[in-house]
């Protein structure tokens, strides 16, 4: 087997419940954090993928932790839809049984983005080109990678692949919105 898989737990499924009850509409998630501010796709481009997949009968919610929760707040305020800020509201087993409800997680390459393809969930994941050698989902049928090319720094124009800089801009908020949104709504349309 090439991904990595866990087991959920009755007491996970039963703390996301208590978060986020059952409804009839399906359940997406959207994870604008990261560790590395390079791999920060910018939260209003979240917020119009949230905003496309409400429109096609999603029930969304945005997850961070505390530490990503101006960014959590970023994404519910700038979409035009309704979505439920789950900043820091759950313990990983609990993101683990929400995640497994979900039918697509959208996220910036994170931990998130990995624990969701580890309990079955489909995945569009947002990449900078080295990390997604390195770290990225080995299959497609069910993770979409969107990919930015871009090996310069947008500061200082130095090339990244061949040395550093001091500089952390996103090496990803190039990407449009309409590349994630189509692997979105494909992955949630099937």
């Amino acid at each position: 087997m090439l991904e990595s898989r866990i087991s959920i737990i009755e007491e996970d499924l039963l703390e996301a419940q208590s978060v986020v009850p059952e409804k009839a509409r399906p359940l997406v998630a959207l994870h604008p954090g990261a560790g590395d501010p390079q791999r920060r796709w910018p939260t209003e481009k979240f917020a119009a993928v949230g905003d496309a997949l409400a429109a096609m009968g999603a029930q969304i919610v945005v997850i961070g932790t505390t530490e990503e929760k101006q960014l959590v707040e970023a994404v519910v305020t700038n979409m035009k839809a309704g979505a439920q800020n789950l900043c820091g509201r759950l313990s990983l087993g609990g993101l683990a049984g929400l995640l497994s409800r979900c039918r697509v997680l959208i996220s910036n390459d994170s931990g998130p983005l990995h624990l969701a393809a580890a309990v079955g969930t489909a995945t569009v994941g947002i990449y900078i080109c080295f990390n997604l050698v390195t770290a990225g989902l080995p299959t497609r049928v069910h993770h979409r990678p969107v990919v930015s090319w871009r090996v310069q720094c947008p500061i200082c124009g130095i090339d990244r692949s061949y040395t550093f800089c001091e500089h952390r801009p996103s090496f990803v908020a190039d990407i449009p919105a309409e590349e994630v949104i189509a692997p979105a709504l494909d992955l949630f349309s099937s």
